[in-house]
């Protein structure tokens, strides 16, 4: 493990979820860049250090927030972070205690106003646009005239059409040098709001005009892997069985299978906050009277009941980074959750050959369907 070494000190960092031989280093050079920065241009770069309140957007494993931990006197500045991810959470709090930083930074969900005026914000770039335009939008509700906001991206990762953005959100802003292959951008909280967002949007599936909010995948229309696994679900399923929709985004296999069995007890899980608000939006909507509830975590963790069927349509990105690590665990997940007799119901890309990977985790794996380009298995566990 590389230590991450800042201006004012260093942190052993880990991804979250921590796995055995893990290759992927848990900061990068934006983290670094923009910690930098503070030091030398920001408050946190001048005797405000002590006393400086600091809001940090989209922090991945805690690197942002604990750095600005250290940098402080205790009891005097104080740094909150805001996010989605509650992934990105879990790997910050691991990494605080990891640290000895037992002082638990404040956590906003993307709703949430800002518990502090802030002295600066400082941000890394979403992977995605939608949430991006939200998030300046969000600061320009809640953040007052002047206050700095530095924005940070790896090159290769960053929207071209991001300066636009902050001049239309924020009314101002510049990049600023590249380092390292990271880039830095600043602007200033403009402390109104100057234009809308148009989230969360509005996506047609089957007869439903779904919410969508901004970040959650498949922001403008229905995925083409969710309509053919729509396809593909189960029908009549007895009342009472307890199923999850693992992975939920906006909901729309949940819901589908609610409507195919009124009488099911439904489960939506999502590590995306703003994707589990869709689907409970939705659902309120759309099947105000079934048995629901809404898992916010990691897959299914946390949650104690045996479920008769789950239905899956894993992500193969975790950010940046492209895998089928995801897919795995929540196929690991899923072997521990089901009920005896119970099946998992899961589509993937057709590259991506998750027929081996299931056949070694369930006692029986049948393709239901496929296409050209994805394939639905159905997974079942041994009766005893």
């Amino acid at each position: 493990m590389t230590p991450f070494i800042h201006p004012w000190g260093q942190l052993e960092l880990q991804r979250w979820p921590r796995r055995r031989n893990e290759t992927l280093q848990a900061w990068d050079n934006a983290d670094l860049y923009l910690l930098n920065t503070l030091a030398e241009r920001g408050l946190s770069g001048s005797e405000a250090t002590k006393t400086a309140n600091t809001l940090v957007l989209n922090d991945q494993q805690g690197a942002l927030a604990l750095a600005l931990q250290q940098s402080a006197s205790p009891g005097d500045a104080s740094v909150e972070s805001s996010g989605d991810s509650f992934m990105a959470l879990a790997g910050a709090q691991a990494n605080g205690e990891d640290n000895g930083l037992t002082t638990a930074t404040p956590f906003l969900w993307p709703f949430d106003p800002p518990g502090q005026t802030p002295d600066q914000i400082v941000m890394r770039v979403p992977k995605s646009v939608a949430l991006l335009e939200w998030q300046l939008h969000w600061l320009s509700q809640h953040i007052p005239q002047g206050v700095p906001v530095w924005l940070a991206g790896m090159d290769k990762h960053l929207p071209r059409q991001l300066v636009p953005l902050l001049q239309r959100y924020l009314g101002n802003g510049h990049a600023e040098y590249g380092w390292k292959k990271a880039r830095l951008f600043s602007a200033q909280a403009p402390g109104q709001v100057l234009a809308e967002t148009g989230y969360p949007s509005m996506v047609e599936a089957k007869d439903w005009q779904l919410t969508v909010h901004a970040g959650v995948f498949a922001q403008q229309q229905l995925d083409i892997g969710a309509r053919f696994f729509l396809e593909h679900l189960p029908q009549a399923l007895p009342a009472g069985a307890r199923v999850a929709d693992l992975g939920c985004g906006n909901g729309v296999i949940g819901l589908a299978a609610l409507q195919a069995s009124p009488g099911i007890e439904m489960t939506f899980c999502d590590e995306s906050w703003l994707a589990l608000e869709s689907a409970r939006d939705n659902a309120s909507r759309y099947c105000p009277d079934a048995q629901c509830r809404f898992h916010h975590g990691d897959g299914l963790a946390g949650l104690e009941n045996d479920f008769d069927c789950i239905l899956l349509n894993p992500p193969f990105h975790d950010g940046h980074v492209v895998g089928d690590h995801v897919a795995r665990r929540l196929f690991n997940q899923a072997a521990r959750a089901l009920a005896p007799g119970g099946e998992l119901r899961v589509i993937g890309n057709r590259h991506l050959d998750y027929h081996k990977v299931l056949s070694r985790r369930f006692g029986s794996v049948a393709v239901l369907g496929s296409n050209a380009k994805f394939v639905v298995w159905r997974c079942q566990q041994p009766l005893t």
